[in-house]
């Protein structure tokens, strides 16, 4: 019996290529295809800038006011742990909130001791007043509107704690005044214009911390001496 021939193997099929992949750029297209926009023509360009440059601005004008604030609040923290530290307290009581009142001819008061409030048309100097040589009420009113700050105490106070009181008028001559005053309901206070620390002892920090403070901050802030 005859042996069939084999037919011939067919060829394989050739092997598609698949086209390059288009080059793309950093913008997302291939080159040398038009996205189909028209380019931002200067004006928009600087439009967009300045648009960039306010918002910029605002951002930086609300983070300065931030922080100012911050600082701010730090700030008063700081000072109410400066003047608290000892045996004092501090209040912003005053028989006005205004930020100057009148001249009248015999004022009265409510808060003891006075730290605002009408007064008597001419100021108390500084210096160390004891008995009746310590200047009225009103006197010593218009001189925190002026920026003084008075240091009032007790008349039983220890010798020692006057000599303090003293020493620290001789620190601050012509910005305070020290008055001896029998009936204060603590042993020494210490106003300036809206403003009151008292203590159940003299404190020299607290007392230098609230001079430096509040020293020639009144509504007049005018020479004194």
């Amino acid at each position: 019996m005859a042996k069939k021939k084999k037919s011939p193997t067919p060829p394989p099929p050739p092997v598609r290529k698949k086209p390059p992949r288009p080059v793309v750029t950093s913008t997302g297209k291939a080159p040398g295809k038009s996205s189909g926009k028209r380019p931002a023509s200067p004006a928009a360009k600087g439009s967009g800038k300045r648009m960039l440059v306010a918002g910029g601005l605002a951002t930086a004008a609300l983070v300065a006011v931030g922080g100012y604030v911050v600082l701010d609040r730090r700030s008063d923290a700081e000072l109410r742990e400066a003047l608290t530290g000892g045996s004092c307290e501090v209040d912003t009581q005053a028989d006005s909130k205004r930020s100057a009142t009148g001249h009248v001819p015999n004022p009265t008061y409510t808060v003891e001791p006075p730290a605002g409030g009408d007064h008597n048309p001419s100021p108390a100097r500084g210096g160390v007043y004891a008995g009746t040589r310590v200047p009225a009420d009103g006197l010593l009113v218009h001189s925190m509107e002026h920026g003084y700050v008075v240091v009032w105490h007790q008349s039983d106070l220890p010798a020692e704690q006057k000599a303090e009181l003293e020493a620290f008028e001789q620190r601050n001559d012509g910005d305070v005044i020290v008055a001896e005053r029998p009936a204060l309901p603590v042993a020494v206070a210490a106003t300036a214009w809206q403003q009151r620390l008292l203590c159940g002892a003299v404190e020299p920090a607290a007392l230098d911390r609230f001079a430096e403070q509040y020293i020639g901050k009144g509504p007049e802030n005018v020479e004194r001496g």
